[in-house]
């Protein structure tokens, strides 16, 4: 089976010069380079912030295994195998993005900048219906997150010390 030629050229590079038309191909090469390293870099530990690798190892994946519609992960995933890996890959991201904005960082402007480029990938090739699954999945990113956060009582659920209790 053959990659589509739909607009999403990976990795092959994007046409030139840019234009709103391109803007797909233009998306997937900044979501697979920005969020692949980024995402590397955070499973790594090298940018560390609560949930950090968590959210990079999730981010990561999206951007390096499934958003590029690799052939031999998209074959394995039968008829319709390179769509579902896009959809896959925007929808791993948008889920790491929503575990960060459950942090701290949640007032980054690169974070939010990063879900609307994902979701206008999204919008660009599946409409209302592709920006609804994956707002779904960036609000179930952000409730694993805080519900992470809870569990191991880090972030706002930070535990007060015990001698901090009787003051």
């Amino acid at each position: 089976m053959a990659p589509p030629t739909d607009g999403l050229p990976f990795p092959m590079l994007p046409p030139f010069p840019p234009s709103f038309e391109v803007r797909q191909a233009y998306l997937q090469w900044w979501l697979i380079c920005f969020l692949g390293v980024v995402g590397a870099m955070k499973a790594a530990g090298l940018l560390a912030h609560d949930l950090s690798r968590i959210a990079g190892l999730v981010e990561g994946l999206g951007a390096i295994v499934f958003l590029p519609r690799w052939p031999f992960v998209a074959e394995r995933l039968g008829k319709g195998g390179y769509e579902r890996c896009f959809r896959l890959g925007c929808l791993l991201i948008l889920a790491g993005l929503g575990i960060i904005v459950s942090t701290s960082k949640r007032k980054s402007p690169i974070c939010w900048s990063q879900a609307l480029f994902t979701l206008e990938l999204l919008r660009s090739r599946s409409g209302n219906s592709g920006v609804a699954f994956g707002s779904l999945f960036y609000v179930l990113g952000t409730c694993c997150g805080l519900a992470l956060q809870l569990q191991f009582g880090i972030g706002p659920f930070k535990a007060e010390p015990a001698h901090a209790k009787g003051q």
